[in-house]
């Protein structure tokens, strides 16, 4: 139970943050970010079962060089779960007739918690025990919240723009996400020791990018 309980801190703790982002909206739209929060967590189950099928294509990555350990994290991994909190946050905001630049930063970011929440309990919490639980409140949780801000930045500007743009800011809102998030499982599979510190630094270039950009959209919404 404690197990759990550790497991959705980091969720309750995101969703409090963003809540206090746009107060009126989330008061306003509970109903629906709870079905983009529900329908994120029932994508860690179908992208957990896409990776377990497609991930036997790939060579084991202890026997990989870092470039094939790389496009395994791209294409056996980061595409399904980018791709699918994509495709959510994407639907939600086309048919948000009143959307603003905020409430699409929390539609991502509400899509990723229900995403990252099922994770953490169903395949860390249970099988792997507190220890886990604690160290990935500190590093994928607050992961998987960047793709997700640097995806919303992405498709802000995607709904801004016209035609051309429209479509490149589009497809950069999915590429993107999937790259970075690739990025930081590349170096911790294989479990490699020189790979290991990299991976310490991306985690906090990401998050200071990311709450960056937050902070750079609610100046600009705020103005």
């Amino acid at each position: 139970m404690l197990n759990i309980l550790i497991a959705s801190l980091p969720a309750i703790i995101f969703i409090i943050l963003f809540y206090f982002l746009d107060k009126d909206f989330v008061k306003k739209s509970w109903f629906k970010l709870l079905i983009v929060l529900i329908v994120g967590a029932v994508g860690s189950y179908i992208c957990y079962r896409f990776e377990m099928h497609f991930g036997s294509y790939f060579k084991k990555v202890k026997d990989s060089t870092y470039l094939e350990v790389l496009f395994y994290a791209i294409f056996g991994v980061a595409i399904f779960e980018e791709g699918y909190k994509w495709l959510i946050s994407f639907c939600t905001t086309s048919v948000d007739k009143d959307k603003k630049p905020k409430h699409i930063l929390i539609y991502c970011v509400m899509a990723s918690i229900g995403f990252a929440w099922f994770e953490n309990i169903v395949y860390f919490a249970i099988p792997y025990g507190l220890d886990v639980t604690f160290q990935r409140m500190f590093t994928a949780f607050p992961s998987h919240i960047c793709n997700a801000i640097w995806m919303s930045y992405l498709m802000i500007l995607c709904f801004k723009s016209n035609k051309f743009k429209r479509i490149i800011f589009g497809f950069l809102s999915l590429v993107i996400p999937v790259v970075v998030h690739a990025l930081y499982n590349s170096f911790l599979y294989g479990s490699r020791s020189e790979l290991l510190k990299y991976n310490r630094i991306y985690l906090i270039f990401l998050c200071l990018s990311s709450i960056y950009l937050v902070f750079k959209e609610k100046k600009k919404s705020d103005c």
